[in-house]
């Protein structure tokens, strides 16, 4: 039977062995720095702006070249309306990691070589959400744009949400392409609601991010000022969509 007295008779003839195995113990299981540090916007329903913003900082810290995608799933690439979620997929240090606007930085169990695969490389992502089906993951990846003369201005003192956090996004994507935010009203007409969306240009898709909804790219070709194009886009989510604006600085 091992006593106290036993205990610390060994601990006072071998203090070297007790501080080694002190050090191994604290040393096990190191924190994994993450590859970049990133705030987040802070915006309802907002994975893929969310996503886009965090590859925006990634590529003025690490260049364009650097090797990085967004990765969604929840519909076929070829559908036009497509919806789901959104992470962000990056090669740093000899290893593949995912950033995760619900659950930050994970070191991915896949090889690097194995990057451009996207079935291999979504099956550790989707493990984060077992109860949800996952159909068709797809990477994203932008290309170079050039930032629009008159940018949004975020209004984050706003009492309409839909309008805080779309003018947000808008502010923060503009820096790096043209985006417009716009307000609009929708519902039936004795119960009319006002929100606000953003919209962007994203892997050649045309974006329209509403905070109620969340971000649709639709397989169309248009300017981002284009307010007729803008309101018949929403009305496919938001029947009877009107009163398209521009919001104002």
């Amino acid at each position: 039977m091992v006593t106290i007295l036993t205990v610390v008779n060994f601990i006072l003839r071998f203090p070297p062995v007790i501080a080694l195995l002190l050090v191994s113990a604290g040393a096990a299981a190191p924190a994994l720095k993450p590859p970049l540090q990133h705030a987040m916007m802070g915006v309802a329903n907002g994975c893929f702006v969310e996503t886009v913003a965090f590859l925006d900082q990634w590529n003025d810290a690490h260049g364009t070249d650097a090797w990085a995608r967004l990765l969604q799933w929840g519909a076929r690439e070829d559908e036009e309306v497509v919806m789901g979620h959104a992470v962000a997929v990056c090669e740093s240090r000899g290893a593949l990691w995912c950033w995760d606007s619900n659950f930050g930085w994970t070191k991915l169990p896949v090889e690097v070589a194995q990057r451009d695969n996207v079935a291999t490389v979504a099956v550790p992502v989707l493990k984060r959400y077992p109860k949800v089906t996952a159909r068709f993951p797809t990477y994203r990846n932008d290309f170079p744009q050039t930032p629009g003369a008159a940018k949004p201005v975020a209004q984050v003192t706003a009492t309409n949400t839909s309008v805080r956090d779309a003018s947000i996004v808008g502010a923060q994507l503009a820096k790096k392409r043209p985006v417009n935010v716009v307000r609009f009203s929708h519902g039936p007409e004795d119960a009319k609601q006002e929100s606000a969306a953003a919209v962007f240009v994203f892997h050649g898709r045309y974006c329209v991010y509403v905070p109620e909804m969340g971000t649709v790219p639709f397989r169309v070709r248009g300017d981002v000022g284009n307010l007729r194009l803008i309101q018949e886009l929403l009305r496919r989510a938001f029947p009877g969509a009107s009163g398209v604006k521009k919001v104002s600085g």
